[in-house]
């Protein structure tokens, strides 16, 4: 990886995209050939909310690459826009991504898969990796985006729990963790815990079953036991 490069990744990842921009369009004067480059330059554009000028670069790289499935995506949710959603688009706070977003904890983070999701017309405005919210209301849990729309509801065994904790002080990190146009799950991760339940986490891990070990050691008391109990076998030599 060149060093223009990483800087180029380093940028977006800091949601610097002014210098991601800069930095794209300087490799692609030296190599307009890179599809990678040109990748990162249009999704910059669209944190920059060019709509236009993404769409284009998209069309390009799928006429260099027809099977590019990034450019594909993206510019089928670009596209999928009226005029009017383009400009409520333009307007809305553009979700940020965060580079280390799945990084497992026991009993402080999970993987939710969320019911009753938003339509399809939707979810296809939302991308892996963003930021949203929980929104929480009298007896369910809503997931909404950064742009406070509804995106579904957690399962009620994982909600319940989670407005306890909410409402004696917690806090939680949540993100996009993979999306389908019939499905969505996120990944939650407890920032702070209140003072009620300082010591308590706020998912549980399932132990694996023991029961079977429980039954090998009860036999084999069980047989002991039974050895105990014989009477002394007779001295053949008596």
């Amino acid at each position: 990886m060149s060093d223009q490069t990483s800087l180029a990744i380093q940028a977006a990842l800091s949601n610097n995209w002014d210098k991601a921009i800069e930095i794209n369009e300087s490799i692609l004067k030296e190599n307009p050939e890179d599809i990678n480059s040109m990748n990162r330059l249009a999704f910059a554009l669209i944190q920059m909310q060019k709509i236009d000028e993404a769409k284009k670069i998209y069309k390009k790289i799928l006429i260099k690459d027809k099977y590019n499935s990034i450019a594909q995506k993206n510019l089928d949710k670009i596209s999928s826009l009226s005029k009017n959603k383009k400009k409520a688009f333009a307007k809305n706070k553009i979700c940020t991504l965060s580079p280390s977003l799945f990084i497992e904890e026991p009993g402080k983070t999970k993987t939710v898969t969320l019911a009753n999701i938003a339509p399809s017309s939707v979810l296809i405005n939302i991308n892996i990796g963003d930021e949203v919210s929980l929104n929480p209301k009298k007896h369910s849990l809503e997931v909404r985006s950064c742009n406070k729309v509804y995106l579904g509801a957690l399962p009620d065994d994982i909600a319940f729990r989670l407005l306890r904790l909410i409402k004696s002080g917690n806090s939680y990190h949540v993100n996009v963790k993979n999306i389908s146009k019939n499905s969505i799950s996120v990944f939650i991760r407890e920032l702070k815990r209140g003072k009620r339940f300082a010591t308590q986490p706020s998912f549980v891990t399932l132990l694996p079953d023991r029961s079977h070990i429980y039954s090998l050691h009860h036999e084999k008391n069980s047989e002991e036991e039974e050895e105990e109990d014989k009477p002394p076998e007779a001295d053949l030599d008596e």
